[in-house]
């Protein structure tokens, strides 16, 4: 709700041009920040011990603060290719940005999977009201103070930095129970989980890149204020991912975690169904809003200055739909150790969309035109992420079916 009051504020206090090159900061960050904590955050619910959980916390910060280093390293260097690459000089200023918000994004999502593992779904809540709340204040003001072109980068860094310190607060008060066998190290556990930054690191980078090369090329291809209208349509699509699918993603992993150590050797199926069941009515809803009202909403709320969004909201419709049901559950491939499989999906994401998305542009197709390729390529991708998250867990059933009763009841208590 915060994010739609103010988004015709920011559309007002800034030009489709600035949000190009917020679009680029943005997405870089994003690209950064989905591995900047080596992945070692997804391990943070797994671990049978609390403290052993605490100690992959402490590795995925060092990890993120690494991070944030070596980005800064090439930021110095390279900031000016970077900016002339997009022809957008105002980006050679506010880079700077990218390689500590990424960090900031990673410290997030290490302490957010932390509350997951105890189940701290309050204090995510609170989180994300004080991340957008901090966010929306920056970016407001910035614009008010004629911080026109990093203004809404800016803010999007405040934002990450308040929702990791919110979290913080939580893990400072959490204690730990005293164990005889020894406390392992940091190096010991990036042993130990080793396959999620070999795999899932690459894995997630692609994930993202899958998503957010397209943006990237479709600015470098079109200019800044096509990317502008495109970052602005992404903003208001991201809500309904960020307030529904987010949320249903934490608690479902959670869920799953347990339901894999559980006796019911149907529960994970069951509860995958089910998740996938009642996401499909919101994505339903969702994609039938997008289709019939985007192009007259956008106009009428953000000015006829933004009424290109409007368009772009229209033709990623089925791309919002799918990605709400999947994307949540994709997770499944983790918890259920089909590491391997996740990436090919990521790798095959990314060749499919990237390049339905650079054939489109190349061909001398509209900005439109590319914007409904990209919708439709990473639509078909996301059907193919569920339909191997529905096989996976299918698998586990049949697995689990064929190993003996107390084969099963030895690995619920171990």
């Amino acid at each position: 709700m915060l994010l739609l009051l103010a988004a015709p504020l920011l559309a007002r206090l800034y030009t489709p041009s600035d949000f190009g090159v917020f679009a680029v900061l943005s997405t870089l960050a994003a690209i950064v920040g989905s591995v900047a904590a080596g992945r070692f955050e997804l391990a943070v619910p797994l671990p049978e011990r609390d403290r052993d959980a605490h100690v992959l916390v402490a590795l995925g910060l060092v990890v993120t603060l690494a991070t944030a280093l070596f980005g800064t390293v090439v930021v110095a260097t390279a900031r000016d290719e970077i900016a002339e690459l997009f022809g957008q000089p105002s980006l050679r200023s506010w880079l700077w940005l990218t390689p500590w918000t990424a960090a900031a994004m990673g410290a997030v999502v290490v302490l957010n999977q932390l509350a997951v593992r105890y189940r701290r779904y309050g204090a995510i809540g609170r989180r994300n009201l004080l991340q957008y709340s901090a966010m929306l204040i920056s970016q407001v003001g910035a614009g008010v103070a004629g911080l026109r072109s990093g203004g809404m980068a800016l803010g999007l860094a405040v934002g990450q930095v308040v929702a990791a310190m919110s979290l913080l607060r939580g893990v400072r008060g959490r204690t730990v129970k005293a164990s005889a066998t020894p406390r392992p190290t940091l190096w010991q556990m990036a042993v130990r989980y080793r396959r999620f930054p070999l795999l899932l690191a690459p894995s997630g980078l692609l994930n993202v890149i899958g998503l957010q090369a397209p943006v990237l090329f479709i600015a470098y291809h079109y200019g800044a204020e096509v990317a502008g209208w495109l970052g602005l349509t992404q903003r208001i699509l991201a809500m309904p991912a960020a307030l529904i699918g987010s949320a249903v993603a934490q608690v479902y992993l959670a869920e799953l975690s347990r339901a894999a150590r559980s006796a019911d050797r149907g529960h994970p199926r069951k509860l995958f169904v089910k998740a996938s069941r009642q996401l499909t009515v919101v994505a339903s809803v969702a994609f039938v809003v997008l289709v019939l009202v985007a192009p007259s909403a956008f106009t009428a709320v953000f000015g006829p200055e933004w009424a290109n969004s409007g368009r772009y909201a229209q033709a990623l419709a089925i791309f919002v739909a799918t990605q709400l049901v999947a994307s949540p559950l994709s997770q499944t491939l983790v918890v259920l150790e089909r590491q391997g499989l996740q990436l090919a999906w990521d790798a095959g994401r990314v060749l499919v969309v990237t390049g339905a998305v650079c054939a489109a542009a190349l061909s001398g197709a509209s900005a439109l035109a590319a914007v409904w390729t990209f919708g439709a390529s990473a639509a078909v991708s996301y059907v193919c992420g569920w339909l191997l998250s529905l096989w996976a867990v299918e698998r586990e059933q049949r697995r689990e079916s064929l190993r003996p009763a107390d084969d099963r009841g030895d690995r619920v208590v171990a």
